[in-house]
């Protein structure tokens, strides 16, 4: 018999990111849930287990429905228990499966902070908020900046705490929130009535109905900086201009290798602007032999240290093509139509099926399925192929 933490190992492996859902039928989910665990508590520890497990089954065979079902019963087993661990990894599979405004409710519940008072959802008018991501990497600040188009017309008086690289673009699309650099004590010494995670805005600002949705709202680049980019670029040759990235640090991901983006690159018009980090010489080498005199690589841009000049020469792209990572979510973030080619991994940042991201409305995703991978780069290509149609020479 699997132990109880190698079965949530298994669910937390399930992760998958959710584009929306009928809050309805959501709803009756959840209410025959709740019938079914007005149980003794003695039961608690075997329902979680059964759920865990039946989600990880669910997903190996991707019946969704299934496996969504099986997270909401465990989201609704985490709250019973007072399972704060357990809410989280059911929200974060909601997250992935279709969850709606349910995902947000469970994970922002899981990071609340003991005796700070938390956002309710009602009227900001005349009070002071503080807003901050409470675990997580740096995807957060771009997947849920959108979010904060809404704060800022509710209060003119909020302070949200984020990344230092990204404070620039922060500033720059929000001039009237005070952003302030992420360091350890601040959020709790700061002057504020109510507290909140982006994962709280939210639960109530994205609810399960997508017309009261808040609109995205794109990070806002440095526009000086992106015309001088774009115009450095374009003295190579007449565009588009196609971003690109082909490797990752993540040793756990399915990764197209160099050969698989011959056909790609030969086959679409303009010039590749590298977007990839680390050392990238050889592979460019590589690339020129099959799109030569094609391939830009800037080395003043920098993403590890200036995400705002990264930021800036994405915005300078007629279109990306790229792996998952950082730079397709800042993609994503600025609203520079996208490809990103997915492995049969379950990534954090992605949904678990389909082509759209609820959060980049930009992005297309290609998903290699049960194919190689040169077929999915086939896909990918003829997808950048109709976003470039109407790019002319990219002037």
């Amino acid at each position: 018999m699997p132990s109880r933490r190698s079965i949530l190992e298994k669910a937390k492996a399930a992760d998958l990111r959710p584009q929306g859902v009928d809050g309805k039928r959501l709803q009756k989910v959840l209410d025959r849930a709740k019938k079914f665990f007005k149980r003794p508590s003695r039961h608690a520890d075997e329902s979680v287990k059964r759920h865990a497990s039946l989600m990880a089954q669910s997903v190996e065979r991707r019946d969704w429905q299934a496996a969504r079902e099986h997270a909401l019963a465990l989201g609704l087993l985490g709250e019973q228990l007072g399972d704060r661990g357990l809410v989280k990894k059911a929200g974060r599979g909601l997250r992935r499966l279709r969850g709606g405004n349910r995902a947000w409710q469970l994970i922002a519940s899981s990071k609340q902070v003991p005796g700070r008072p938390e956002w309710d959802g009602s009227d900001l008018a005349g009070r002071r908020l503080a807003v901050e991501r409470r675990e997580g990497d740096l995807a957060i600040f771009l997947q849920l900046a959108s979010l904060l188009g809404p704060v800022a017309a509710a209060t003119d008086r909020c302070t949200v705490f984020v990344e230092p690289r990204l404070a620039p673009l922060y500033r720059r699309t929000y001039p009237a929130l005070d952003v302030r650099l992420e360091r350890e004590g601040e959020v709790a010494a700061v002057d504020a009535d109510v507290f909140a995670s982006f994962e709280t805005l939210a639960r109530y600002f994205w609810p399960d109905e997508p017309t009261a949705r808040a609109p995205f709202i794109p990070l806002e680049p440095d526009h000086r900086l992106v015309a001088q980019l774009r115009g450095a670029y374009l003295d190579h040759g007449p565009g588009p201009l196609i971003g690109f990235a082909w490797g990752s640090l993540n040793k756990s991901k399915d990764l197209p290798i160099l050969d698989d983006w011959r056909a790609l690159l030969g086959g679409l018009p303009g010039h590749f602007v590298s977007m990839q980090y680390g050392d990238v010489g050889p592979a460019l080498a590589e690339f020129e032999r099959w799109a030569p005199g094609r391939i830009i690589h800037d080395a003043s841009v920098d993403q590890l240290s200036d995400m705002d000049r990264f930021a800036a020469q994405i915005a300078a792209l007629d279109a990306v093509v790229t792996i998952s990572n950082t730079g397709a979510n800042l993609a994503g973030a600025l609203g520079v139509p996208t490809v990103v080619m997915l492995d049969n991994g379950f990534r954090l940042s992605w949904p678990a099926f389909g082509e759209t991201v609820a959060t980049y409305p930009s992005v297309r995703l290609v998903r290699k399925g049960g194919r190689a991978w040169a077929s999915a780069m086939r896909e990918a290509g003829g997808r950048v192929a109709q976003i470039i149609g109407g790019a002319g020479d990219g002037s």
